[in-house]
């Protein structure tokens, strides 16, 4: 089958969208022919087997434009059976069934963390997605009721797969660990967070948490790993590392104390899977889809100052605790592989085709 995928988020600085392309990439079915769509090149690795990649630039064209004018027109002269859209929009003019990834509904649910502009485009992006696609892709439960909470989608439309760890997260060395350390400039007690600074993240009420424990533990130190943002320019006692490589960011999840993640509307959760096996225990908030996800596995609680704050001491302060839940957790987190959701994602788009009139091989 010749598959075509907007490859758009393997390109830059991925995040969590990337993380889902990746991933199934990596597990996909050797057989298929796939044609990677971006503006810029698509790292290397992604090319192996049938797979080649095709830059359409557009010039000076913003992304939703080039969506659903060049995409489409590329699709049809490559022959295109089905397209892979990793992220919450589509091309309405495709000329082949289409598959879309849509991880939450966040554009609807949350719509204060966007400007004017992206709130609306999003918003316009999810809702023809949600009217065109074949198959809408979410990565929890709790993601596929609120696509069909915000876009009224029938069920039978709506698949929820389960997301895996990418190859590149695990255990680390104690060598490799000190480098990072060192290289980043992260103390010894250390409490994490990697993310986007979006206002559901919560970032300011972890700070303050942080501020609170800081009173009798001097030495701790809140670090935020991510892309730039406004989100949290206001949060005092906040450093900010940047945007870390992938090969790093593994070393850094080891090199940290505890991982927060504070988020109060989340469809996956990818940091609190990577921190968790990568051997670091996880403090996050019980909200959205990470109970669903990561009951018994990460330090789940509500959104209290008093229970982040018992939470995040005990876990600083006690070795043998922090060991405990990295030794129930982290066999269940590497054992999260992406094989069953690129089958399951294949069929999908299989299924879009045959919808489409193509005769899949």
């Amino acid at each position: 089958m010749r598959i075509g995928i907007d490859a758009r988020e393997l390109t830059g600085q991925p995040t969590g969208v990337g993380r889902v392309l990746a991933g199934l990439l990596e597990a996909w079915p050797a057989d298929d022919e796939i044609v990677l769509y971006a503006r810029q090149p698509v790292p290397w690795r992604f090319l192996g087997g049938r797979r080649r990649s095709r830059i359409i630039a557009g010039t000076g064209m913003p992304g939703a434009l080039w969506e659903q004018t060049v995409l489409p027109r590329q699709l049809r002269r490559d022959r295109a059976e089905a397209l892979f859209s990793p992220a919450y929009g589509m091309p309405i003019a495709a000329p082949c069934g289409v598959v879309v990834g849509m991880h939450d509904c966040a554009c609807a649910a949350t719509p204060w963390e966007f400007g004017w502009r992206e709130r609306k485009r999003r918003q316009w992006g999810a809702r023809a997605a949600a009217r065109h696609a074949k198959y809408l892709l979410a990565g929890s439960r709790f993601s596929a009721r609120e696509i069909r909470r915000w876009y009224d989608v029938p069920p039978e439309r709506i698949v929820a797969v389960k997301y895996g760890i990418g190859k590149g997260f695990g255990a680390v060395d104690e060598a490799t660990v000190a480098h990072a350390r060192e290289h980043y400039g992260l103390e010894e007690r250390s409490v994490l967070f990697v993310g986007a600074p979006l206002g559901r993240r919560n970032l300011a009420a972890l700070a303050g948490a942080i501020d609170e424990i800081r009173v009798t533990r001097p030495d701790v130190r809140l670090y935020r790993v991510g892309p730039e943002g406004s989100g949290a320019g206001s949060v005092a006692g906040l450093r900010w590392l940047g945007y870390i490589p992938e090969e790093d960011l593994a070393a850094v999840y080891a090199a940290a104390t505890v991982v927060a993640y504070p988020s109060t509307y989340e469809g996956f959760g990818f940091p609190v899977l990577e921190a968790l096996a990568c051997g670091t225990p996880v403090v996050a908030s019980a909200a959205g889809s990470l109970p669903e996800i990561f009951a018994g596995k990460a330090w789940l609680v509500n959104d209290r100052p008093e229970e982040w704050i018992e939470a995040l001491e005990t876990l600083l302060d006690d070795d043998d605790e922090r060991e405990r839940r990295v030794c129930e957790a982290q066999p269940w987190a590497l054992s999260r592989r992406w094989d069953a959701a690129a089958r399951l994602v294949r069929r999908l788009l299989q299924n879009a085709a045959r919808s489409n009139g193509a005769s899949v091989r």
